[in-house]
């Protein structure tokens, strides 16, 4: 594998996002950007003569995907994936009501290049990239492995989860988090949506997080 995780922390309620290096072939895959006009994201691919291959969205909150729009305007051949979610729209009215103060915002996720309805295959530069339905969390919510990578999104975070009665649901969490467990071997490094990457056994040993299953 030659592959570099880059982590980037936004300041929108401290998610992650992830750049994914592929260093043979200068291309990379942006997993949840959340920072609205991507600087961070946009310049580090510029400085590093990178091209960007796909977007990959674990769900479309907004602390995930607010950046999306402003990578597509910047690199518009990359590739936009994710589950789309019917509760997507009143995430972002609520959002810029409570967060921004913003009672009416144009803001619209753009359409996905690649809508994710299940389970889901792909090749990047001979990595594989598995795309896991997961809601629970939310209704639109997948896990993403690359290469036994696991990114988790808000589905098995280093903290209690976190339901808003907005298409999230605690029985379908336990039966995406039992899919997880049965697919992949404690030491399987996740890098969850919020907080510090730790093994799928830490996860599992921290009832605070996993004791809801």
């Amino acid at each position: 594998m030659n592959l570099e995780i880059v982590r980037l922390e936004n300041q929108l309620m401290n998610s992650n996002t992830y750049i994914i290096v592929e260093n043979s072939f200068k291309s990379c895959v942006i997993i949840d950007p959340a920072d609205a006009d991507s600087e961070r994201e946009i310049r580090y691919i510029k400085e590093n003569s990178l091209s960007l291959y796909y977007t990959l969205l674990t769900h479309t909150h907004p602390d995930h995907c607010l950046g999306v729009n402003s990578l597509k305007r910047a690199f518009p051949q990359m590739r936009l994936v994710y589950h789309d979610d019917k509760y997507k729209k009143r995430e972002f009215n609520l959002f810029f009501r409570l967060i921004k103060d913003e009672n009416d915002s144009l803001f619209d996720i753009i359409p996905a290049d690649l809508f994710i309805e299940k389970d889901e295959i792909m090749e990047w530069y001979g990595h594989i990239i598995k795309l896991i339905v997961a809601p629970g969390h939310s209704m639109g919510s997948i896990c993403i492995e690359i290469d036994g990578y696991l990114f988790t999104g808000d589905t098995m975070i280093p903290y209690p989860p976190f339901f808003n009665g907005r298409g999230s649901n605690k029985d379908e969490w336990a039966s995406s988090v039992k899919k997880i467990l049965e697919s992949y071997n404690p030491e399987t490094s996740i890098f969850p949506g919020h907080g510090e990457a730790l093994s799928i056994g830490e996860w599992k040993a921290n009832k605070a997080y996993s004791g809801h299953k």
